[in-house]
């Protein structure tokens, strides 16, 4: 009897040993003899080690989860943000499977600098969006096989493409920027882990010496990935400038898993406008100067209205930022003609929160044909297209589509409609 008080706390140990490893999730059931109830490493019956634990990650839903990160997403075991939207993610317009992967901060082995703007070339400019800027470098500087530009994440991601705009897409000064500049022919790119201070699994981009749209490549599923490094490796010459080297954009993008809680989209995902859309009835201000797209670089369809600009209405349709000035899409008739043009702003007493923002939704080719100012025969007639030529679209309409092309023997940018029988466009 007097024995039973030890006995009786020995039971109480094991019952509340077990009680703590139920509470703590580490009892499992032994995968070879079935003996249920172990706690330790080995199965107290047969002797075989415990199954590896698992764990569902709460970032993208993925189950069955052994190491410390998630080999989908990347994202820690200890990450609790269940249902919370990723913050290193940003929807791409007109994409539904594929997300963009933002960039932290971004370096590069050199970059030019200029006298009047010492911003304008720096790397930074290859991720902000705009396909008018670049990173530009000089070969004198960072010579072919060298010069990198590297990008940082703000958190470990999974990539499994990268989409480039190769060159420097201005046109300003009468000059086309992406013929007069050098523009990468090779990129060997690289990926660093979080758990590496080197950068490894090395993949050579071919680029094509074109500007139609993204060059998309893909690169494997890459995990766990805090930095990229792209080495400019060849070089398409330059007309003007055989030293200089362009690269206008570069984005990094994943696919997006079912269960991934969507972020976001950074920008209005375009839409094809129409006739029986926005049409603003606006007072002109002065005389109607018009070009074909909104910039001053595109080709001018000619000036209108100089003697009775004042008592003159136009159907505003749309919208355009170019970097300095606003720009408003035009409907009128002058004449025996109608035309769909753009002016400045300045010339157009109209509210532009009013109209919508004008993207381009497709890209393609169009043969050689005729074309007009606007949607139909009753509209001016425009330049005539005389070979195949690779093209952005932005709208179709009456049979009709608008189409904007380089010309780069008149130095000139065109927007015009040519039938849609002479057009294949990829529409977004």
């Amino acid at each position: 009897m007097r024995r039973t008080p030890g006995i009786l706390m020995i039971l109480l140990l094991v019952i509340f040993s077990l009680s703590v490893a139920m509470a703590d999730g580490n009892v499992w059931t032994c995968p070879n003899c079935g003996l249920t109830g172990n706690t330790g490493n080995f199965c107290t019956n047969c002797g075989t080690a415990a199954p590896a634990a698992t764990w569902t990650c709460t970032h993208c839903g993925r189950t069955g989860n052994t190491g410390n990160f998630c080999p989908e997403c990347g994202y820690a075991a200890s990450y609790s943000g269940k249902g919370i939207v990723d913050t290193g993610l940003e929807q791409i317009p007109g994409e539904s499977s594929q997300v963009k992967v933002k960039v932290a901060y971004v370096t590069a082995s050199s970059y030019i600098v200029n006298g009047r703007d010492p911003q304008k070339w720096i790397p930074d400019k290859a991720v902000d969006g705009d396909e008018t800027t670049c990173w530009q470098f000089s070969t004198k500087e960072s010579a072919l096989g060298s010069a990198w530009l590297q990008l940082e994440l703000p958190a470990p991601q999974t990539l499994d493409s990268i989409w480039i705009k190769n060159g420097f897409w201005a046109y300003t000064n009468g000059r086309d920027q992406y013929a007069s500049n050098c523009r990468p022919r090779e990129i060997r790119v690289e990926f660093r882990k979080s758990s590496s201070y080197s950068y490894g699994d090395a993949i050579l981009l071919p680029m094509k010496d074109s500007r139609a749209d993204w060059q998309r490549f893909s690169v494997g599923n890459h995990t766990d990935i805090v930095s990229i490094r792209l080495t400019v490796l060849s070089a398409y010459t330059g007309s003007e400038f055989k030293n200089d080297v362009c690269l206008s954009e570069v984005m990094l993008v994943r696919q997006a898993s079912s269960s991934m809680a969507m972020p976001p989209s950074a920008t209005q995902t375009p839409g094809v406008y129409q006739t029986s859309g926005t049409r603003v009835k606006a007072k002109l201000l002065m005389r109607l100067s018009t070009r074909s797209g909104p910039a001053t670089e595109y080709d001018e369809p000619g000036t209108f209205f100089s003697s009775n600009w004042a008592s003159t209405t136009v159907d505003v349709m749309g919208k355009a930022w170019d970097g300095n000035i606003w720009w408003v899409l035009v409907d009128f008739t002058s004449g025996n003609n109608s035309y769909r043009v753009w002016t400045g702003l300045k010339r157009v007493d109209v509210n532009l929160d009013l109209v919508p923002e004008i993207y381009a939704v497709g890209q393609g080719t169009v043969s050689a044909t005729e074309t007009r100012r606007g949607p139909g025969a009753g509209y001016a007639k425009g330049p005539t297209i005389s070979s195949w030529q690779d093209v952005e679209a932005f709208s179709r309409e009456n049979g009709y589509v608008e189409v904007e092309y380089h010309d780069y023997d008149r130095n000139r940018i065109y927007r015009v409609w040519v039938p849609e029988n002479k057009t294949s466009i990829d529409w977004n």
